[in-house]
Parts: structure tokens; sequence; C-alpha cells
């Protein structure tokens, strides 16, 4: 039996010819094509070998290229060519059903058309095609690489008002401007204007705003057919014109000829060191691509070796910090969404500690004092007397750089163990182990530094948690194992302290405070009643002790590594089996009671006038909440968030039906529900 077609997924006809295709340049490979879809992919290779001849008969006219063969010619020459040959081969390269399109960018039909990256994409592809070792030397020849680069380098503007017509009147046109030239597409009527720019010269611009105008004036950059004319570009708001202003003076310090070019300084000199260290971690990576958190190891550790820095320095945002920041990684900064001083501030703040006054221990050295920078991905920590230091680094996020950690106090000291994996630990991968012990007098420095440990070790344990929950769902022993380890908790303790307010309020508090994960996924409502009853705790302990026992069980027989994933996986699987289980007792005992359309309210009804059981009992009222949580007609999943409104309308049905002539304050019955419940009324 034939194969479907592997891009439009229709079954290939038993008399119709299968067809395979295989391009290595543009990753380009199917082993099975039906007729339209082959002429789909060859049409658009064929877009992609007739824009590359495009480029090629430009530059067989440039004397570099003549003398110096095509591997001399300048990155931002090769996309602006290779953006003119787009936009001459494919004008509708941004639509779907363009050969094109499909054949590169390969997009959801659906999807809201992004010329940007439309253009970005096709011109990777371009130059991969033609011109790869252009790439490969500038380091460009992977896809993330190669946009950060042309984000940097290039802008692309969208429905812009031009000068580019016979009179001075101004045309709307998209427009694409480099280092190297403009490329302005008419939109009424579709005309293509070419503006090289000679690779030594320095664009000579002037801006205009007032409350009706925004526009930008490139004195040197003139039109082919009148040298007089200079292009003058009118844009919708001061905030795009800055923008336009901003990438200009990119462009200009990347051609090396600003007038105003900053002599080197301290700064600069301090910014070699920081590059120093970058190469050696990320010798093949662009810098602009390189993520936050590297950026600031490698500026911390140099700014304690200049000794220029301070704790309160790092949030200044005039300090050296976020000066180089702006300075040399204004890209960088951009990358993670970050435009502005108080958004740097706010993610050293939120994702970043800076901390002193603590000594270390690590192995059979002597202790140290010293000093740390610690971040999602990595930290650096100093031991002073040796002078060592500690510098991990990693990519992936969330990681198990601080997990785990474990806190003690012992002789009026504070320690803070905290397990090494080298910065290598991925996946299910566990290496043998080292540790680091921080102490100090002042109980604040590790408590702060536990506090910033446990927040990012919650985002990998959530991982842990979801991708162990996801195994188990998968493979039904695993599942059944879980469900075993359940039952043992039910049979040991029956039904009734699950029906208990008291002591379930007891239970989930407890396992709350007891573990980061555990109090992150048993989430309550606010306002909870500490007591309801006012009773005494009988099983609350039992039920907690039982529960970290089979909590050990199952990370034995599930080999699961963390006790908290364990306890996670257990305590989801409890709660759905309480409310299941206790849902088919009520079943069991007194029957379906409920019919279709019923809310708390009617449901509430019905059970008070239930004979064959007594509704006042604690019991008979927990079982039947369960079931109406189990029917979704409770608002939430946790009995103790039900449980306070539910008793509330149980007491108005009971005395609407035992005492219909009270004369005491009542809500209205058919506001009872809203006021209670408003999101089931809702």
């Amino acid at each position: 039996m034939k194969k479907p077609c592997e891009k439009c997924k229709k079954p290939i006809g038993f008399l119709e010819r299968t067809h395979k295709i295989e391009n290595e340049k543009l990753n380009i490979k199917y082993e099975s094509l039906c007729n339209d879809c082959n002429g789909i992919i060859k049409n658009g290779i064929g877009k992609i070998d007739d824009m590359y001849q495009w480029m090629m008969s430009n530059l067989n006219k440039n004397k570099d290229v003549q003398k110096n063969g095509v591997t001399s010619v300048d990155i931002d020459l090769l996309i602006l060519l290779a953006v003119e040959a787009l936009f001459s081969v494919e004008p509708n390269y941004f639509e779907p059903k363009t050969t094109l399109n499909q054949t590169i960018i390969r997009g959801d039909e659906n999807r809201g058309i992004d010329k940007q990256k439309d253009i970005v994409r096709t011109i990777y592809k371009l130059l991969l095609y033609g011109f790869e070792q252009n790439l490969t030397v500038l380091g460009l020849q992977t896809t993330r690489n190669f946009m950060a680069y042309m984000i940097q380098n290039e802008i692309y503007l969208e429905e812009v008002e031009m000068n580019c017509g016979e009179s001075d009147e101004p045309i709307k046109a998209n427009l694409f401007i480099s280092r190297r030239g403009l490329i302005i597409e008419t939109i009424e009527v579709r005309k293509l204007v070419y503006i090289p720019i000679p690779k030594e010269t320095l664009i000579d611009y002037q801006v205009a705003a007032s409350e009706i105008i925004n526009e930008i004036t490139l004195k040197n950059v003139c039109y082919p057919w009148d040298a007089m004319k200079s292009v003058v570009i009118t844009l919708m708001s001061e905030k795009a014109m800055l923008s336009v202003a901003n990438a200009l003076d990119r462009f200009n310090q990347k051609t090396g000829k600003l007038q105003d070019k900053v002599k080197k300084d301290g700064l600069e000199y301090f910014n070699d060191r920081v590059m120093e260290d970058i190469k050696k971690l990320k010798p093949d990576e662009l810098i602009e691509a390189i993520h936050l958190d590297c950026l600031l190891l490698c500026i911390v550790k140099n700014l304690k070796s200049q000794k220029m820095f301070s704790m309160e320095a790092l949030f200044d945002p005039k300090g050296t910090t976020i000066e180089l920041l702006w300075a040399y990684y204004r890209q960088n900064l951009r990358n993670m969404g970050i435009d502005n001083n108080d958004k740097i501030v706010t993610y050293l703040l939120k994702n970043c500690l800076y901390t002193e006054g603590f000594s270390i221990k690590h192995g059979n050295k002597p202790s140290d004092k010293g000093w740390g920078f610690f971040t999602t991905k990595g930290y650096i920590i100093y031991f002073r007397r040796s002078r060592q230091i500690f510098f991990i680094y990693t990519e992936t996020f969330p990681n198990a750089l601080y997990h785990p950690c474990n806190r003690v106090t012992y002789d009026n000291k504070q320690y803070l163990q905290l397990i090494m994996n080298n910065g290598h630990t991925s996946g299910d991968e566990y290496h043998d182990l080292d540790e680091l012990i921080f102490y100090s007098d002042e109980p604040e420095t590790i408590a702060q530094m536990e506090r910033f440990f446990e927040r990012h070790n919650l985002y990998y344990q959530m991982e842990r948690f979801l991708k162990k929950q996801k195994e188990i769902q998968g493979k039904r022993e695993k599942h059944l194992e879980v469900r075993r380890i359940v039952n043992h908790i039910f049979a040991d303790f029956g039904y009734l302290p699950y029906c208990i307010y008291d002591e379930w309020y007891v239970i989930q508090k407890e396992l709350q405070e007891s573990d980061l994960l555990l109090g992150k996924i048993i989430e309550t409502g606010g306002g909870l009643r500490k007591n309801y009853t006012l009773g005494k705790i009988n099983y609350a302990p039992k039920i907690i002790e039982a529960f970290n026992q089979a909590s050990i069980d199952l990370q034995e027989s599930l080999d699961i590594k963390e006790e908290s994933v364990a306890k996670a996986i257990l305590w989801v699987s409890l709660k759905d089996a309480v409310t299941e289980t206790l849902s088919e007792e009520w079943v069991r005992i007194a029957g379906n009671i409920l019919e279709e359309g019923d809310n708390a309210l009617s449901a509430f009804f019905r059970y008070v006038n239930l004979k064959k059981i007594e509704p006042d009992k604690v019991y008979y009222m927990g079982l039947f909440i369960y079931h109406l949580m189990d029917r979704s007609i409770l608002p939430s999943d946790n009995f103790l968030d039900n449980y306070e409104g539910a008793v509330r309308i149980f007491l108005e049905c009971r005395r609407v039906v035992e005492e219909p002539k009270y004369e005491g304050t009542i809500v209205p019955i058919d506001e009872l529900l809203e006021e209670v419940f408003p999101e089931t009324a809702e």
C-alpha cells in the first residue's frame, strides 16, 4: 500500500506516481509526494534558484566580486540583494498559497501574515542555497544566529509614506533599510526602487517631529533618477521615527564612520574583558544571541575583579552594569523584551541574587568567606582566601542548578547545603554529586539565598512532576500502581476523615507547609476557616504519616528520584480518588437523586428531603458534597473551598422545608446561590 503524500497527507492513487525530492542545502526531503505537491515543491525550489541567479547577475557586475570572488561579498550587501530578488521574483512571498511560501515557510494557512518573519526565513534559505560559506565565516549558518543578525542589522517598515513619485506628493510604500541600501515597494501602483549605499558611506539623516508630522530625511541617500532628491520617510508616530533613527545609528556604528564615535574609555576597556569571558564560554555564538544571564555573570565577575561593584550598583539604572548593557548589549535586552531601565531592574530583582557575608565549605577544603551571584541559568561563587571561582552555566531552563537545597540550624548558625551537578544535569541523567555548604552569623543572608533557590527549584520540580505525571498516565501498569498505593490509604482509614472539614483542613495545611511543590499544587481559596466544628483532630496526623510513607513507597516502586515529585503525584491521585470514590459511595447509599439541570440549590432541596439517611450527619453531608463536585455542580475541585457554602445552602433549604413560617432575617432564596457560589450562578 502506498504511503500518503507527506505534504498534503492525501492518499496517493494506485495508478498515480509517487515522487521523491531532496535538496540538502534547503533542508528539504520528501520520500512520498503526490503529483500536485511535487509540482509545488519543485516550483518553490525553482523560485529560490531564480532568485539566486538574479543575485549572481548583479554580483557579476561588481568589481570586488570579479577580483576576490563571491566569498568576499559583504553579508549586508548579500541580504540587500536577496531581498531585492525576493521582491522581484515572488512579490507575494507572504501568501500561503504561493509555491515559494509552501516550500520555504510551510506555515499554517490560517495564520496571520507576518511579512518581516517571512522575509527573514526566505532570505536565510536563499543564502544557505547559494552563499553558505559567507554565512559560515560569520557564524550565521544557524537560524537563531541569522535571525538575531537580521533583527540587529536590517529594518522592514510597512505602509510608510515616501517621496518616491514623480512629484513631491508622498506615496504609500513598504520599505526595507539596511546598511548597504534601501528597497522601496510602492503599494497602490506596484514599483520596486533599489537604492544602493556604498559600504564606506555614513548615512547622514535629519529628523523632524511635530504633532502632525514625523519624518526622517536621508540627506546623502538620493534616488537613482535624481541625484539631488534626498529620500524622505514619513512615519505614523514619533516612536516609529525614533526606532528608524536608532536603526540608522546602528548601521552607522557598524560602518565605523560615525563622526561622534566615542573614544575608548574605561567602559570600553571593561567590555573587552567581559567579551573575553563570553568568547570562552560561547566561542561560536553571535553576541546578540547570547542569553542575558550569561552576560550578567560575565559582567559581575569582571566588575568584582575591577573593584567596581557593589550590591547597590547592580540595581542602579545609572550604574556600570546597566550602562554597559545599553551600550553594548542592547539587542540582547530586546531579545528579552526589555526596552527601558525599569524593566532591567525588574529582571535583576526577580531573576538574580547577589549576596556576600557568608562562608563556604566545599569538599575537604577549609571553609572560606566569599560572595555569590546567582541567576536562573547559572551562578558564580568566589572564595576570597583561595581566590577560587566556581562559574556554572547551563542553557536549559528550568534546571536543577539549585536542587536540592537543604537548610539546617546548628549552634545559632544557618547552614544551607547545595548539591552541585557542575551544570551538566539534563533530562533523567544523574551524575556523581558534589556539594557546597553556606553558613553565616546573619540568618537573613542564608534565608535570602534559600528563598531564591526554592523559587527557582519550584520551576524545575513542577516540570519534573508534569513529565512524570504524563508518563504515568501513559502507562497502565504505573497508573495502577499509584492507585494501589492510594487504595491502601483508603483501606486503613476509611472515608469518614475526608468528610470532616477540620480533619481535611489539617491534612492539607500540614502537607502544604511540609513541601515546596505540594504548597503550590494544593490550592485552596482564601479565607478558609481553621476550624469548623472545633472538634478534636483524630485522623489527620495518622493520614499525614501514611501519606508520607506512601510517597516513599511510590518513589521506590516507580523509580522517582525526587521526593517532592512523588508527593505531588500521590496528592493529585489521592484528591481525585477521594472525589470519585466518595461520590460513588454516595450513589451506593442514597442513589442518584440528581436530575439534569440541577444546581447546588435544587440539589440540596432534594438532599434535605431524603428519608433513608440522616442529612444532618457530617458523613452524609461530606459524601453528598463530593458527589456534587464529581458532577461539576460545585465550583471548586477542593472539598474545603466548597464546604462552608454548601453547609449554608443546606441550612437554608432545611429551614424552608422545616420552618416555612420563620420570621428572622434571611437571604431571599433566589439570591442565595449567587451570594454563596457566584461562579456557579454565572
